[in-house]
């Protein structure tokens, strides 16, 4: 079991890095990885934990982390959430390391529970099942190892508890956190633990492990890692089919925003809002955001290498041809808000439509119609009379 094989993937400094560490058994009592989504920190940190106990008083211990007594993870979860909840995503970790888990990015099973549900470490979350289990000893390892993932979501009473954990190490506990803001964290956790920095992986690296690991034909392979931009976990979640789909609706959106065909633009935004939950609508924006990107891309080199759909080259070339005032990057930073304010469970019809009929002059290389300054005024029921 060892960091240098290709089940885990990119990352090769990381390996050298952790491979060296236990090669040397200079392990230290907490270590913070840090790095954006998809750089799999979780499924480097599970292995460490797992190479870390391998070995105890000179006997192999072949145990995987989902079965080993001496490690422990730990998510953030919704405040309704309860163990049950938690146990089931650990499964999934258990079945693949890069399966994903997080809230954020596979909210419920149940597409009405999956509304607006934040997750995050409660301090009665910390206080009756992260706490306890660094007062026990080492039973079958070295180490009681704890990985907490997305540690920037801790409560500032939960960050102060943990902190007081981090001062005062148990000799025979391993903390091993991940985030990814980690601008985000209070100096005196990040001053306490060896800090490892993850960079995104490449889509050479993503395209192999498609390739070698799932078994996935070279040009499927291509275009998966293009479209979840090197983020191998998004990759076993993707529906190609589906994809082609939402492109093809996506596509129909933007040329009925152009020309302001309301009953076309209203069909489209009904069927999306009907068929998919907050995260659909989400990987919608995404979809829509890295079409953008290739008519940027297209617009200012005339070159397809690059392009992220490049199996809609016809669509993408003529749109640029007709089209030679748009102002994508402009169209790019209205879809930014957009995010957020789905998740705060804004009502995505609305946002829809404005999001149209700004389209609509951007496309024609206006401003919006409404300036982000006077945004009340996409409610016409609030505007007043002067």
């Amino acid at each position: 079991m060892a960091f240098l094989s290709d089940d885990l993937i990119g990352q090769h400094r990381v390996k050298e890095l952790l491979n060296s560490i236990i090669e040397r058994n200079r392990v230290g009592h907490a270590y913070l990885f840090s790095g954006p989504k998809g750089s799999g920190m979780l499924p480097f940190a599970l292995r460490f934990a797992e190479c870390i106990n391998q070995k105890k008083d000179g006997q192999e211990v072949e145990l995987p982390w989902h079965k080993h007594p001496d490690i422990h993870v730990f998510i953030p979860m919704p405040s309704s959430a309860g163990i049950q909840e938690r146990n089931e995503r650990l499964e999934w970790l258990s079945e693949d390391s890069y399966n994903l888990i997080e809230y954020a990015d596979r909210p419920d099973s149940d597409k009405e529970r999956s509304k607006n549900r934040q997750a995050f470490y409660s301090i009665d979350y910390f206080r009756s099942e992260i706490r306890p289990v660094t007062r026990l000893r080492p039973y079958q390892g070295k180490k009681v190892v704890v990985i907490m993932t997305q540690v920037e979501t801790m409560r500032k009473e939960t960050a102060n508890s943990f902190l007081k954990l981090l001062e005062e190490p148990s000799e025979g506990v391993l903390f091993i956190l991940t985030t990814h803001h980690y601008e985000q964290l209070l100096p005196t956790i990040t001053s306490r633990c060896q800090h490892i920095a993850f960079g995104q992986n490449t889509l050479e690296d993503v395209q192999k492990a498609l390739i070698e690991r799932d078994q996935m034909p070279k040009d499927k392979a291509a275009l998966v890692a293009k479209l979840t931009q090197a983020n191998y976990a998004k990759t076993k979640d993707i529906d190609l089919d589906l994809i082609h789909q939402s492109r093809s609706e996506m596509i129909d959106f933007i040329r009925s925003s152009y020309v302001l065909d309301a009953i076309k633009i209203n069909s489209i935004i009904l069927n999306w809002t009907s068929t998919r939950n907050t995260e659909g609508l989400i990987q919608l924006i995404e979809l829509l955001e890295s079409f953008l990107r290739d008519l940027i891309v297209y617009s200012h080199t005339q070159s397809t290498e690059s392009l992220i759909h490049e199996d809609e080259v016809e669509t993408i070339k003529n749109i640029v041809l007709n089209l030679k005032e748009a102002d994508y990057r402009a169209m790019i930073d209205i879809l930014t808000p957009v995010y957020t304010e789905l998740r705060q469970n804004v009502q995505p019809k609305l946002l829809l439509t404005v999001l149209a009929f700004n389209f609509s002059t951007l496309l024609r290389g206006q401003g919006p119609s409404i300036p982000k300054e006077r945004a009340f005024m996409h409610l016409p029921a609030l505007q007043l009379n002067t």
